[in-house]
């Protein structure tokens, strides 16, 4: 029984019910008067954290904060006449005391003190204004002090996870660009051209005419480009191959020499001796296909090569004294290695052909 169920045993059952509908107490509807107040008594302070600021209420939290003694004398207003005694103030005299007579004293049972509540106030009895609710005193946390976890790095196993996804991030972001390019697009159409003995032939080819083309084509001083205008001490002579030269002997003759022994004659020997046709011709004459073959077989292209760039260029033949032994010596100077890099050329086309023959095989 708590110290404000007197206090609810008095008021009326309008009163009560109207309490119990406001505070949502279920099932009130056939509960007695008594019950009535005990069940509200107990719905109040179950919920005394919701209600306690009700100022319908208040009346009844003043008397539950109230110790059972001032409780019993707010309670009972015969009972506060019989006084023991009176603190006085601290202003005032100390007055007489009236004893209670000793009769009354045993008639009336004294209550068991209890303990009253920490962080909370008893008001006189006689005050009507309503308590206000303890509140709890301020505590103060000391500062957080960081964790020895915090503070250590991260496990080998979270850190080499981190690595491998940055990688696959940065690789994906290398892979994406580098497809995005096309790079790769141009080099495999690049392999593809060069992957075969007539890429090696044309190859080979261009850099005799590159080396060629230093002497056919001599360089002719055009102007000097100066930077001195701008503050810098540089000059620069500008050189432009001579194009006049193609009017004249000195132009045509070695020219001709090259083009005759390492292209015209080569490529008449592989035609009329071409080896390939004769694989290609179908082995049943009831085959209907048409057999497929090249025009120049390149095997007999770079022997006739080598052939003839020995026997002009090694043995100094002049096709019958047609060209002047001057030129067949300028030619052999101005190709790159001489007339042993044709020949070193013409090894390679060889074995070039051979190797696709029996990769085709």
């Amino acid at each position: 029984m708590s110290t404000a169920l007197p206090y609810l045993q008095k008021l009326r059952k309008p009163q009560l019910t109207e309490w119990a509908e406001f505070t949502d107490l279920n099932e009130y509807e056939d509960f007695t008067k008594p019950e009535l107040a005990a069940a509200l008594d107990s719905h109040l302070q179950k919920n005394r954290s919701i209600f306690h600021s009700d100022t319908r209420l208040s009346d009844y939290y003043r008397r539950l904060a109230q110790s059972p003694r001032t409780a019993a004398r707010v309670a009972s207003p015969a009972k506060r006449g019989l006084k023991v005694e009176e603190t006085p103030s601290a202003d005032e005299a100390p007055k007489s005391v009236r004893r209670r007579p000793a009769a009354a004293a045993a008639a009336t049972p004294t209550p068991k003190p209890t303990p009253k509540p920490k962080l909370e106030r008893t008001p006189s009895p006689d005050s009507d204004v309503p308590e206000t609710p303890a509140q709890p005193l301020l505590s103060v946390q000391p500062p957080a002090v960081p964790s020895l976890s915090a503070a250590l790095p991260p496990s080998p196993a979270v850190v080499t996870d981190a690595i491998d996804r940055q990688t696959a991030v940065w690789g994906k972001a290398i892979s994406d660009t580098w497809s995005g390019s096309g790079v790769q697009e141009r080099a495999d159409s690049l392999r593809s051209n060069l992957s075969s003995v007539k890429a090696v032939s044309v190859l080979l080819f261009s850099l005799e005419a590159l080396s060629l083309s230093r002497i056919l084509f001599p360089l002719r001083f055009v102007t000097t480009a100066s930077l001195h205008s701008i503050g810098v001490p540089f000059a620069l002579s500008l050189k432009v191959p001579d194009v006049f030269v193609l009017v004249e002997s000195s132009f045509w003759a070695p020219f001709s020499l090259w083009l005759l022994t390492n292209l015209l004659l080569p490529l008449t020997v592989a035609y009329f001796f071409n080896l390939s046709l004769q694989s290609t011709r179908p082995s049943s004459p009831t085959r209907r296909s048409r057999p497929t073959h090249a025009s120049f077989d390149p095997l007999s292209f770079h022997i006739a090569k080598a052939l003839l760039t020995y026997l002009v260029f090694g043995s100094g033949f002049t096709f019958w004294d047609v060209y002047a032994p001057y030129t067949v010596e300028m030619v052999d100077k101005a190709i790159l290695g001489h007339w042993t890099g044709t020949l070193t050329g013409s090894t390679i086309g060889v074995i070039a052909t051979l190797y696709e023959a029996i990769l085709q095989k």
